[in-house]
């Protein structure tokens, strides 16, 4: 799935006996770093909308869990899961490991598929696909005053994101889900600035895409939290 800057992250997939391909990665729900496409015959576990929120927000962190919920939940097993030496380390994959080698990672997630808006709202992005670029800025909020647009906090708000990974501590899930809300909400109000201000329409398009993304994200973070609870 290639290599990502965000700290901490990696992905971790399973092909399970009936010979489906489900992933998962170590940060909240839904969440898919920026370019990042998914083929059409890949599930992203924590993106599955048959399954409550809450229950997938238990699996935020651990992917291997992700990955065995998921399969629990449509009444098949894993047959294999494929990922790194480190990445087994102190968990019990309960399937046969395909241990992966740096060799075999790509460089770069680019591969033909899904983007992320598609892969958490298909309905919304295929509405997106259709607008024309006239009506694009209907659907943004206003525009803000300061013409600076929001101050960038992406990589100290990013970090928050990361640092419950440091602990074993399986209270480190709502740390890191409620720390996704807020990265969340900043990304949004990144993204509306970029709408407002972007060149032309392919460059307010894709800012409206991941505002959409982010919006959907936080929101699903927060249903997440909230069935925890």
């Amino acid at each position: 799935m290639g290599h990502s800057k965000d700290p901490g992250f990696y992905w971790v997939t399973g092909l399970t006996k009936d010979g489906a391909i489900v992933v998962a990665n170590t940060y909240g729900l839904g969440y898919i770093p920026d370019g990042v496409k998914l083929p059409e015959s890949v599930k992203l576990a924590s993106a599955d909308e048959s399954i409550p929120a809450g229950v997938r927000g238990s699996w935020a962190t651990y992917p291997i869990v992700a990955l065995h919920g998921w399969a629990q939940h449509h009444d098949t097993t894993l047959r294999a899961v494929i990922a790194t030496e480190d990445q087994f380390k102190g968990f019990d994959p309960g399937a046969a490991p395909i241990i992966l080698q740096p060799d075999d990672i790509p460089e770069t997630g680019q591969m033909q598929g899904r983007d992320r808006l598609t892969v958490i709202s298909p309905d919304v992005s295929a509405r997106l696909m259709k607008m024309s670029d006239a009506a694009l800025m209907e659907l943004l909020p206003p525009a803000s005053v300061d013409v600076e647009g929001p101050q960038n906090r992406r990589v100290e708000l990013l970090l928050e994101v990361f640092r419950p990974l440091l602990s074993s501590d399986p209270g480190r899930i709502p740390v890191q889900l409620e720390a996704m809300v807020s990265y969340a909400d900043h990304m949004q109000e990144l993204a509306i600035h970029s709408a407002h201000t972007a060149a032309d329409g392919e460059a307010q398009r894709s800012a409206i895409a991941d505002w959409l993304y982010w919006q959907h994200l936080g929101v699903l973070t927060s249903d997440a939290l909230a069935g925890a609870s």
